[in-house]
């Protein structure tokens, strides 16, 4: 078995991260700021990243939220990696592009994510439309959650998932369901039209 320990990315400025060495034969599954994600096992992969904090943040994100359901399961936190459940799916922001419309049941799913959100203590209740996944079981996950706790990037309007639904039509259909199934959270975002 290959030492996933063995592989380093770095960081420079505001880009995604740099994989600069890379002795095993993991395939990349994905790489953004703070990390790059390799697949280990069948249901397994290992999120590298490029500083110590970004692992330990999103090993205690992780570790939080297990009982929940709504992320990955954690295995290990390292100094500079997390092993966690591969999620076999795709990304709301690919599904909801070959749909091109939100159904009722979709809108309820995501207001239970961001409810969870809310009552797991997440600092920062949002996340991008690429950030969750739409497991084969049609549940979704949250991915990318080094920022979650943190006390630099507080945020309890779902901005980056409203701006997504923005970008491609399905905001006022996601806010009219919104309307009627949490009249509470449709009053906190109805102005972000």
């Amino acid at each position: 078995m290959d030492d996933f320990k063995s592989i380093s990315v770095v960081r420079e400025g505001d880009h995604e991260v740099e994989i600069v060495y890379n002795p095993t034969s993991y395939p990349l599954i994905g790489k953004g700021k703070q990390g790059a994600v390799f697949k280990i096992s069948a249901d397994q992969c290992v999120k590298i990243y490029a500083k110590q904090e970004h692992a330990l943040s999103e090993g205690a994100v992780l570790k939080a939220a297990q009982e929940s359901g709504i992320a990955a399961k954690l295995y290990e936190v390292g100094e500079k990696y997390v092993i966690m459940e591969y999620i076999e799916g795709h990304s709301l922001k690919q599904y909801l592009e070959s749909k091109s419309d939100i159904t009722e049941d979709l809108v309820k799913k995501i207001l239970f994510l961001l409810k969870e959100m809310k009552r797991l203590k997440f600092t920062r209740l949002d996340a991008r439309l690429d950030h969750i996944i739409i497991t084969k079981e049609n549940e979704l996950k949250v991915i990318d959650l080094v920022y979650s706790f943190s006390f630099k990037k507080q945020c309890s309007l779902p901005e980056r998932l409203l701006k997504g639904l923005r970008k491609l039509g399905l905001l006022s259909l996601f806010l009219e369901q919104v309307k009627k199934l949490d009249p509470e959270f449709y009053g906190e975002w109805k102005d972000f039209i």
